[in-house]
């Protein structure tokens, strides 16, 4: 009887230090999306997570492209989108000089763009798609909660604590633990048409043509078709299908009609200028 007693009590006491740190996060309607959800960190770990990731994310895909003009540019247009986002982050984009095709939303707003990617572009307005979609990522916490799925509530509960910690060792190796996990995280096509949705609604805020995004997307399925082996990558993280061109075109005539597609992007020459800037900065880069 002691040892039935001895037992029940230490299992209150697991469930007593999982809970715990659970109250740090909880239960919260997304401001984005108005779905409810259970997510264990809070938002300053969600950061805190980020802020720690975030170099060794740089690295894993060839560090900063080391042009500050290209950097500033990506960080205007990110800016644009996400600060009309419903979820106020210190979101913070940046440019890295992986040729192959994708982008990253870590928790907490620090957002990756690879010179691969951009340089398949031919506009601004697709870059604002991009970024914006990303945003969605964060603003939505699609990434927290694949995180959560992928590791186990109790896994990150346990990386934010050792980020809060401060102590460098386990710091770097939780570090790892969120870079190797993002890398890894495929996010459902729920997420992606959600994404999709919520990053029209930010173009459109911030005054860019939404029509941008079925351009982008248009870019990316033909880009899988001509250049598959490019494109696996992105394609493995963010799953694409033609549906998601015909759901975009579908919110953007139902919420967007003041917008055309014919209409041009007054931003094109612009764009145009960072990406030649780009191709002499980033070798082995084709051009389009």
């Amino acid at each position: 009887m002691r040892m039935q007693t001895y037992i029940a009590r230490k299992r209150i006491a697991l469930f007593a230090m999982f809970l715990l740190p659970l109250a740090a996060g909880g239960c919260t309607t997304n401001p984005a999306t108005g779905e409810k959800h259970l997510i264990v960190i809070s938002r300053e770990q969600e950061i805190a997570i980020g802020v720690e990731a975030a170099p060794e994310f740089e690295k894993e895909f060839g560090g900063r492209v080391p042009n500050e003009q290209l950097q500033a540019y990506v960080q205007m247009v990110g800016g644009k989108v996400s600060s009309v986002s419903e979820r106020e982050m210190p979101y913070e984009f940046t440019l890295v000089q992986s040729k192959v095709p994708n982008a990253f939303a870590l928790p907490g707003g620090k957002i990756f763009i690879s010179a691969g990617l951009m340089s398949k572009m031919t506009n601004e307005r697709q870059l604002a798609a991009v970024l914006g979609h990303e945003t969605a990522h964060v603003a939505a916490q699609h990434n927290v909660m694949g995180m959560q799925r992928q590791m186990g509530a109790a896994v990150l509960v346990d990386i934010a604590g050792q980020i809060a910690g401060k102590e460098k060792a386990g710091s770097a190796q939780a570090a790892t633990k969120v870079v190797a996990g993002m890398v890894g995280l495929k996010y459902s096509r729920n997420d992606e048409y959600q994404a999709d949705k919520l990053g029209i609604r930010y173009m459109a805020r911030a005054g860019y043509n939404p029509w941008g995004m079925v351009e982008l997307l248009t870019v990316l399925l033909n880009l899988s078709k001509s250049e598959p082996g490019s494109m696996g990558e992105m394609f493995r993280t963010h799953p694409l299908t033609s549906k998601r061109i015909a759901e975009a075109t579908d919110i953007i005539e139902d919420k967007h009609k003041g917008f055309s597609p014919s209409t041009a992007d007054p931003n094109a020459n612009r764009f145009l200028e960072m990406r030649r800037l780009l191709l002499t900065t980033v070798s082995g880069l084709a051009e389009k």
